[in-house]
């Protein structure tokens, strides 16, 4: 295919992310970002196209021609497009694979552009959040002043039977010795500990400094190293250098925008690593009536993830594995809350049912075998499972 067709396609893929990212930038500012977006000068260079600013020369993106897909010849594809500087560059085509492909990808290529201007985003984004940062950071700092720590036994928490995303990830993960993880929002600090137990060098962040210093002090009460970073996940602070082998984010993408924050931890991923995550699932109606009852241990900001949320995932690896947990075994909490009379306000459930899990072994391992054949026999059921775990692999570029 002529390189000219290559050029053509990456300016205009380039332009259609700019149209996209131009729906979140202020009113009051539209005027200056046009502006911006026609002083870009789009430059052919053979095999890829440079794309640059002559008032932000720092910020130059170029372009690897073989990094997009083009449609053959044979493939339909019906557009309409409009480029000019008063007027929005909008889109009509038929949706496949290519198309997502290129969205993601210039997606991405236009926030690194955009990244070191006066239109970045990511920084308004800070300081309109910044309001539920705080909120989120006071309620964590008094959720760690409040633990015991000497009564967490890190190696029962992450191994005990209740506790199967992380029995399930482990044994996915293999040896971990040698191997550079971060652990996204690490609360208390259990997995972190527990990672750095089995051999990893492990950094762990949290917009949460109480957090911070109790997974520190676990640390050291285990005997083992673990690097803090503060910093809320839609914002690492990291150099782009920074690569981990694995990033671990238990029970965080129900808090953040997930395919933003998706984009802001790929760069940080090796290029044979992976992103594990597990959250909950918002299907299931016992577990909703459970959220509106134990509203003084959650926050405000959590969004249990759907189906949508789930394939946001596909857009951005090729590889993605699913494995649901809890479904007849939510029977425990049930139990917890009519029989034993717990009240949801005053013991965080998920927490307890770890703590006690032992207790609870002569239940829970017979259902979960019987939650393993229902989903197999029916698979839609997996949508009434608690959480869901996801393993990641292989980026879409």
């Amino acid at each position: 295919m002529p390189k000219k067709i290559k050029y053509e396609s990456c300016k205009y893929q380039f332009l259609m992310a700019a149209s996209r990212y131009q729906k979140k930038i202020p009113t009051d500012r539209l005027s200056a970002y046009c502006e911006y977006l026609s002083s870009l000068i789009f430059t052919n260079i053979g095999n890829s196209t440079k794309i640059h600013n002559n008032n932000f020369n720092e910020n130059v993106i170029e372009i690897d021609h073989n990094s997009i897909k083009l449609y053959k010849r044979a493939d339909k594809l019906i557009f309409k497009n409009t480029i000019n500087s008063n007027e929005n560059v909008t889109d009509e085509y038929i949706s496949d694979d290519i198309m997502e492909f290129n969205k993601t990808f210039f997606d991405e290529v236009f926030i690194k552009m955009i990244k070191k201007t006066e239109f970045n985003i990511e920084h308004e984004k800070k300081l309109i959040d910044n309001n539920l940062h705080i909120k989120e950071r006071d309620f964590h700092d008094l959720w760690a002043n409040s633990e015991d720590l000497k009564a967490i036994n890190v190696g029962h928490t992450n191994e005990v039977c209740t506790s199967p995303e992380m029995r399930f990830i482990t044994k996915r993960l293999g040896s971990l010795k040698g191997v550079t993880l971060l652990d996204v929002g690490c609360g208390l600090g259990e997995a972190s500990v527990y990672f750095a137990m089995l051999g990893a060098s492990v950094t762990a962040t949290d917009l949460s400094q109480g957090m911070l210093n109790a997974c520190s002090e676990l640390a050291k009460m285990n005997s083992v190293s673990v690097k803090t970073h503060l910093s809320a996940a839609e914002n690492m602070q990291l150099d782009d250098n920074i690569k981990f082998d694995i990033i671990y984010a238990g029970n965080l993408f129900h808090h953040v925008d997930i395919e933003s924050t998706i984009i802001r931890l790929k760069p940080h991923l090796a290029k044979d690593g992976c992103l594990i995550t597990w959250d909950p699932i918002k299907y299931n109606p016992v577990i909703n009536i459970y959220r509106k009852m134990a509203m003084d241990v959650r926050t405000p900001d959590e969004h249990p993830l759907g189906l949508k949320d789930i394939k946001t995932f596909k857009k951005h690896f090729q590889d993605v594995e699913t494995k649901y947990t809890w479904l007849t075994t939510l029977i425990i909490f049930v139990i917890m809350f009519m029989i034993q009379r717990r009240n949801p306000n005053k013991e965080r459930f998920w927490k307890v049912v770890v703590r006690d899990g032992d207790k609870w072994k002569w239940l829970y391992k017979p259902l979960e075998i019987i939650d393993i054949i229902l989903i197999k026999i029916i698979p839609p059921l997996k949508l009434l499972c608690w959480n869901v775990i996801i393993i990641s692999k292989k980026q879409v570029n």
